[in-house]
């Protein structure tokens, strides 16, 4: 069956993680078709054998032959996904360690396709600790606004797990920019100079995270802006 739905994910040593992101697809409930496009960046473990453990044809796996530059956020794995592996026309995002809640694509494909006039849906975003599973108090503004694209140029509020987009959305505005250190919110404001977003005002996925508490993260990351600008280029 031709897939409807193209789920990108970079991977990179994490062999153990994969396993809770591919269990999460491979759980979604619904008649949705998909494939899940799973790109290693060079990584040297056996993320290999892992997917291939499922037997499943929808699993999909390629290795960079080299390794991206430092700090390149898996950008360029990303891109190998969308540009030579998916198949479909709508493509979602799946960090390696992080999962979707058992109705994403369901819920998510039937947004995208209620509302053509906007071209990417996103939804909100349960935190939790990376190995304990804890509930955290998470970046409060990822998918709890409704898309303004005057706020969007402030402020990143969408979670790329939390994101499906026409496929050809990328052949439009281009891939994901491994210079830029902010990879994912320079993707969704050139998205948004051309189109509208719709919100799905649910929680459908679940992003698992070592970082330190929001305050520390917004105050770490605006001095590293002022320092050195958002571009990678910049950082000297």
């Amino acid at each position: 069956m031709i897939p409807k739905v193209s789920i990108i994910t970079s991977t990179y040593n994490r062999s153990s993680l994969l396993r809770r992101a591919i269990a999460s697809v491979l759980a979604q409930r619904g008649d949705v078709p998909w494939e899940m496009c799973i790109v290693g960046d060079h990584t040297p473990d056996d993320t290999a054998e892992v997917v291939a453990s499922y037997g499943d044809p929808r699993l999909r796996f390629y290795n960079l032959p080299e390794k991206s530059p430092p700090r390149a956020h898996g950008a360029i794995a990303k891109n190998w996904g969308v540009f030579q592996m998916a198949r479909a026309p709508w493509i979602a995002y799946l960090d390696d360690d992080d999962e979707y809640h058992p109705d994403f694509l369901q819920r998510m494909f039937a947004a995208g396709e209620k509302h053509p006039e906007c071209p990417l849906v996103y939804c909100r975003a349960t935190f939790r600790y990376l190995h304990s599973g804890r509930r955290i108090w998470g970046n409060p503004f990822h998918g709890a606004l409704r898309f303004s694209r005057e706020r969007l140029a402030h402020y990143n509020f969408l979670v790329s797990n939390g994101v499906l987009h026409q496929r050809a959305l990328l052949d439009e505005v281009g891939g994901w920019n491994p210079g830029d250190y902010f990879d994912d919110y320079d993707l969704w404001k050139r998205m948004a100079e051309k189109h509208d977003f719709y919100f799905v005002n649910e929680a459908l996925c679940t992003v698992y995270t070592e970082a330190p508490p929001f305050f520390t993260r917004l105050f770490t990351k605006g001095v590293k802006i002022l320092l050195h600008g958002r571009r990678l280029e910049d950082q000297g």
